[in-house]
């Protein structure tokens, strides 16, 4: 293939990413009931593009598909912080991915530097806006408490015969908020978690095999996580105000964590077992609809740090 050629396949292979990253987003704005599904992978797009025409190409496509959604929607204060993040994550994923970084480092370095950017473009938004960040926090809080408040009423009207209990209901709420980082943050796990096995999926029919996301159902999470996840369950009984809210929301991630060693406990005797597909995922239906599997998968996690289900060789991992 001469210059050229590559030339023209590398431009071709740039407009494609855009193309179907403005696509992806279109679609959302037109069935809004496919968002949270098209959410969790909008990284995908940019993290293909990345591995396949390389770092260069994979700014170019971030930069413009950031840039034509600015000029679309007109806002660019959201748009910046909420897309450019989901694109920025696929971009990073792409460069641990080369690097060839383990699973637990992608993930981690791939948190820090995506809400590292985000502190920033949080902090230079509210220089611009001549806003303290606490004001900008206490403004989305109350207008959250407000939505719910409407969201009472309206239940209240259409369903006067449930009985509804306000004060529980803004007891419910409190807790909500009080745990929204930590949840924020286990959804965005989840995402990253998705986008590697669905990268993985697609790098294998290719005939590319990357070890170190190879063999996720071998994953383990570092021992001393274990003594973290005590020390935050014993702090939450005994502290209060900011303490107690980072001890809360450091548990909810640890947990899920745990959650990640437990799914890969599962798959990992899956494998072994040649379990049926029908059977893998009406247990992985059950995990999603159950809260009772859900901690059951956690336990099996955190009691792996000890028991050693798989028996690995935690000198190899």
């Amino acid at each position: 293939m001469t210059g050229t050629q590559i030339q023209s396949t590398l431009i071709k292979d740039i407009l494609i990413g855009i193309l179907l990253y403005i696509l992806i987003i279109t679609t959302m704005y037109i069935m809004p009931l496919t968002g949270v599904a098209i959410w969790l992978f909008l990284p995908l797009p940019i993290l293909f593009y990345r591995l396949k025409t390389g770092r260069n190409s994979g700014i170019v496509i971030m930069l413009a598909s950031l840039a034509i959604l600015m000029l679309v929607t007109r806002n660019i204060a959201m748009i910046t912080l909420y897309f450019g993040s989901l694109l920025m994550t696929g971009f990073i994923l792409g460069e641990c991915i080369e690097k060839h970084f383990s699973v637990g480092k992608i993930m981690l370095f791939t948190c820090l530097i995506v809400f590292g950017l985000c502190l920033v473009g949080v902090f230079l938004y509210s220089t611009i806006q001549r806003q303290e960040i606490q004001q900008l926090i206490s403004s989305y809080v109350s207008n959250y408490h407000a939505m719910s408040g409407e969201f009472f009423s309206e239940l209240e009207r259409l369903y006067p015969e449930m009985n509804l209990d306000r004060q529980m209901f803004e007891k419910e709420n409190s807790v909500i908020l009080l745990a929204a980082p930590g949840i924020f943050i286990n959804s965005y796990l989840m995402m990253l978690w998705l986008n590697i096995l669905l990268m993985k999926k697609i790098l294998l029919k290719k005939g590319i095999v990357v070890k170190t996301i190879e063999n996720l159902s071998r994953w383990k999470a570092p021992d001393y996580l274990v003594f973290g996840l005590i020390a935050m369950a014993v702090l939450i009984f005994f502290a209060s105000g900011v303490l107690k809210f980072i001890a809360v929301n450091l548990l909810i991630v640890l947990l899920f964590v745990y959650f990640f060693q437990g799914i890969a406990v599962v798959s990992f005797f899956f494998q072994k077992k040649r379990t049926p597909f029908a059977v893998r995922f009406f247990f992985y239906l059950l995990i999603a609809l159950l809260p009772q599997f859900l901690f059951l998968v956690i336990g099996c996690g955190l009691f792996d740090t000890w028991i050693n289900f798989r028996k690995l060789d935690t000198a190899t991992l």
